[in-house]
């Protein structure tokens, strides 16, 4: 028994680890009998763990460690939009594939220059959650705006200006972003 209790007291539980240690029946037990919660097929959590705000996007990160909390998942958390993600938007380099997970995702494929600047590492009741920076967050809201809507897009730019933003801290991301033309339009009709 004190070995199943170890699978139980961590934060997250791979099957593959465990299969070399000699400890996959163990898991695959506790998996049906509900004391670990399926995350996706292979990786599994403490399901008596109290839920707090952010779980969705701790446990995002748990199962897609190379992914980092994008678009509305991240504005929402950052307070730039007043829209509730209703699935949790990870961003993923685009040559890697799309897990198959046990709660509501949507991936976004980006180049490896667009996925890998503007992260933070955030902690969420002890576990690290990547996530993009304010300013990034904003950027990638105007080039998705066909994906998260216009409202939510423009919502999160005047959100971030009110809020104390500059200007520059959006146009440093222009270029990564691909947003050039279409930030500046905004900027003069809001700073006008």
């Amino acid at each position: 028994m004190p070995k199943v209790k170890s699978e139980i007291r961590k934060k997250v539980v791979r099957l593959s680890t465990a299969k070399r240690v000699g400890r996959d029946t163990a898991v695959l037990r506790l998996a049906r009998s509900g004391h670990l919660q399926k995350l996706r097929p292979g990786v599994y959590r403490n399901a008596s763990r109290s839920i707090w705000i952010h779980q969705d996007l701790v446990d995002a990160c748990l199962a897609v460690p190379e992914g980092v909390i994008c678009l509305i998942s991240a504005l929402s958390y950052r307070g730039l939009t007043t829209t509730i993600p209703n699935e949790t938007w990870i961003a993923i380099p685009k040559t890697t594939w799309v897990p198959r997970l046990a709660f509501a995702a949507r991936f976004l494929r980006l180049g490896e220059v667009a996925h890998a600047a503007g992260i933070e590492t955030i902690k969420i009741n002890g576990t690290k959650v990547r996530i993009y920076s304010k300013a990034k967050c904003v950027c990638d809201a105007l080039r998705f705006r066909d994906k998260v809507g216009f409202d939510v897009a423009f919502e999160a730019l005047k959100t971030f200006l009110r809020q104390g933003g500059r200007p520059d801290e959006l146009i440093q991301w222009e270029t990564v972003c691909r947003i050039k033309t279409t930030l500046r339009g905004y900027l003069l009709v809001l700073l006008a």
